[in-house]
């Protein structure tokens, strides 16, 4: 539907194409694109990342959600003591935000005490030994990362503020490809208790399989790949596109297969016994994909944004939608952007430090926007 404010064709890519000045060319080139990953990486893992900048500056991390980290810590370096108490800290402060507030089901009915313990004695707290024995593994999937491993469809965090459409107990989504460090496993065995480049928390066994780092490398490292520029695009058993076999989204990447074929793919796989192999599936021929990264270029900014037009706002993630920093991250990814998890991180990726800040005055807030 038309806004009040804005004009029907302010819904089309053409209007917003048409005011631009070499909207084909490229802003900056992939080398450089990977260089501000870099650089943000190196600052955001420093002691002090923030040391010297200005009041105004800094960003505010406070978070809804207990998990988010500003960089993950190298646990294989760390001791076995000091690993074991970081996952004692952060279960930790999962039953704290249990405890804290009320929560109900998708049905809208209040946990009980009895169903609060269950959900603690989940996340076996107890059985965090001293010498935890870490493993790698892999996202096979688009996967919830939680902050209560809850083990029913319906056992959501609904609160009772008038938008019971989010579910609180989610924190993040762990994206198909991506790896996560394995430390900890829930009392069932259904969940695991992983580390990844945003943070920590449970994700279903179901969702990760174990690798050596060899063949963790060509999901995580690929030469050749193609990555996701529509919202969703699904991917095949067979060369016919008659059965799907699953999905990526906007910004994920996958490697190309062995043959050549651009509309043969690998997606990492979970066998029985919990092993990581690389198997073959296939994309339609329309598939909204690039093969490497989308060239950094106005237009493809715009046409890759309006992709997104009229989704559904999610909050915590927990229906793999977006909200207003994942969108964001989801746009830009398309052309190899690693941008931060946290709004107020946006303005330390890069070197300018002076783009919003107040003393510009409106207007060239708007312009540099």
């Amino acid at each position: 539907d038309v806004l009040p404010g804005t004009l029907p064709e302010m819904h089309t890519t053409s209007y917003w194409i048409a005011k631009m000045d070499a909207p084909d060319e490229v802003i900056l080139t992939v080398d450089a694109i990977q260089g501000m990953n870099d650089a943000y990486a190196r600052k955001i893992g420093s002691p002090d990342p923030f040391e010297g900048v200005i009041e105004e500056r800094r960003p505010s991390l406070s978070h809804w959600w207990p998990g988010y980290i500003l960089s993950p810590p190298d646990l294989m370096s760390m001791s076995a003591q000091a690993v074991s108490d970081t996952v004692r800290a952060w279960i930790s402060s999962e039953i704290d935000y249990l405890r804290s507030k009320d929560f109900g089901n998708a049905l809208a009915v209040e946990y009980s005490g009895r169903d609060l313990d269950s959900f603690e004695e989940e996340m076996a707290l107890g059985s965090v030994g001293n010498n935890l024995a870490l493993r790698t593994g892999l996202a096979v999937r688009t996967a919830q990362v939680r902050i209560i491993p809850t083990r029913k469809p319906d056992q959501i965090g609904a609160q009772d503020n008038g938008k019971m459409r989010w579910d609180m107990f989610n924190t993040f989504i762990l994206k198909i490809g991506n790896p996560a460090t394995v430390i900890h496993r829930s009392a069932s065995g259904e969940h695991l208790f992983v580390l990844t480049a945003d943070g920590y928390g449970w994700v279903k066994s179901t969702d990760i399989a174990f690798g050596d780092s060899a063949v963790i490398e060509r999901f995580t490292g690929p030469r050749d790949f193609v990555v996701c520029t529509g919202d969703r695009e699904l991917f095949y058993t067979d060369p016919s596109c008659e059965y799907v076999s699953g999905w990526f989204g906007m910004g994920d990447r996958l490697p190309m297969g062995e043959s050549g074929n651009d509309r043969e793919i690998l997606i990492p796989f979970r066998m029985p016994d919990g092993v990581l192999t690389a198997e073959t599936v296939w994309l339609a021929g329309d598939s909204d994909v690039s093969r490497g990264w989308l060239p950094y270029t106005r237009r493809n900014i715009v046409t890759t944004a309006f992709k997104l037009l009229g989704n559904s706002y999610d909050f915590t993630g927990a229906w793999f939608g977006r909200h207003h920093e994942t969108t964001y991250r989801d746009i830009f990814s398309v052309f190899g952007f690693k941008l931060p998890w946290h709004g107020s991180l946006f303005t330390h990726y890069g070197d300018n430090e002076s783009v919003m800040l107040k003393d510009i005055g409106t207007e060239a807030q708007y312009k540099r926007i």
